[in-house]
């Protein structure tokens, strides 16, 4: 043998010197053992490299002996050679094979047999010991992989809710609103369905900063957008529009429940205590409010923001802590506003291909600058439609 091998011979006391001498004669380093259990405590404290049961006398049988041993070095492989009689029956040895036996010697045998079995029982316990090793490795690399890739998504879901939130209030930012809104506009103009939008904004603001601080201005936006998240409902989504501004978007929304939402948050915003040392600050907001399509001058989502920010300069100019719809506003104001939005070109519906060529069709029948047809017949600066 080329190289020294811990070997666990069975075999009761002195019945096998022969075997022994043989096997140090090839250089082996023995462990001997009388039986299972005592072969049991070995193999935990020695670990052998092979067990070598030339008899196994006790409460345990050798196919049971090979079972119990192997089984304990679960970070290595066993091999076990069994040295049997010529005349054992066929039985007696499929059981030891199933037991785990590698390989057998005859019980007369001689050192040439005995170096090719312990060869090859070795080199089938290099070959498991390498299998196990690039197993283990294996189980190492996908483990770390697995946390590799547990903590890549973990990341992709912190920017991904990073890109899209606003970091002070916590809401929806400008960009995830406005994406948000052209996907519901499609699908209230495929399915009929209305569509509300809110615009809030806190009144003096510029004021409220300039006179508590902006640590107390950024307090009050928090507390704005807790007020509204309050008062939004579940289909809702609540965006930070701008500075001091907010948005909400209410799809199957009309006139009726878009004015019951906005009267909430104003009832809402009324009730809250904005606290700064210890006395009560003032704070109240402005909404204004346009819905499509009863709203018929809405043609495309940048339309429906326009509209309804329209209708909050209205509730400015009427004092603030109030609500406007663009459809309460009169009719010479909101001819006034619609003038501004001329011509498939114009900013806000540049990107929607549908206005333009409603917008389009609109001109050609007019004879003159495209505009849509419920709000040509509203202008008397322009001919009648033939």
């Amino acid at each position: 043998m080329a190289y020294r091998v811990n070997v666990l011979v069975i075999t009761p006391e002195a019945a096998e010197d022969n075997l022994l001498a043989r096997l140090e004669a090839l250089g082996a380093t023995l462990q001997t053992a009388v039986d299972c259990l005592t072969a049991m405590a070995v193999v935990k404290t020695e670990k052998p490299d092979l067990v070598v049961l030339a008899n196994c006398p006790g409460q345990f049988d050798a196919a049971e002996t090979a079972r119990v041993l192997k089984s304990l070095r679960t970070d290595r492989y066993l091999p076990v050679v069994a040295i049997v009689d010529p005349g054992l029956a066929g039985g007696a040895c499929k059981a030891l094979v199933e037991a785990g036996v590698d390989e057998f010697l005859p019980a007369a045998f001689d050192d040439q047999t005995l170096q090719f079995r312990l060869h090859a029982a070795l080199r089938l316990k290099s070959a498991y010991d390498q299998l196990h090793d690039v197993r283990t490795e294996l189980d190492k690399t996908l483990a770390r992989e697995s946390a590799l890739l547990r903590q890549l998504r973990e990341d992709n879901r912190t920017l991904k809710v990073r890109s899209i939130t606003d970091g002070l209030t916590a809401l929806y930012n400008y960009r995830y609103l406005m994406e948000w809104l052209k996907t519901e506009f499609k699908i209230g103009r495929r399915y009929g369905h209305d569509l509300s939008m809110i615009i809030v904004d806190i009144d003096h603001f510029k004021s409220v900063n300039d006179e508590y601080g902006h640590p107390f201005g950024d307090y009050v936006l928090k507390e704005a957008a807790v007020i509204l998240k309050q008062c939004a409902r579940e289909s809702d989504l609540v965006a930070r529009y701008a500075g001091d501004e907010f948005a909400l978007v209410c799809p199957r929304t009309g006139h009726q429940e878009v004015l019951a939402v906005a009267r909430r948050i104003l009832a809402a915003c009324r009730k809250h205590d904005f606290i700064y040392k210890d006395n009560r600050v003032p704070v109240t907001l402005s909404l204004g409010t346009a819905t499509y399509p009863e709203d018929a001058e809405v043609v495309s989502p940048e339309l429906l923001v326009f509209l309804a920010d329209q209708a909050l300069f209205q509730s400015k100019r009427k004092g603030r802590n109030a609500s406007t719809s663009w459809h309460e506003i009169d009719p010479e104001t909101r001819v006034a506003i619609r003038r501004e939005v001329r011509g498939p070109d114009h900013p806000l519906l540049a990107d929607d291909p549908r206005s333009r060529l409603e917008l389009a069709a609109a001109a050609r029948l007019a004879g003159t600058t495209a505009e849509p047809p419920s709000l040509r017949l509203a202008r008397p600066d322009l001919p009648a439609t033939p």
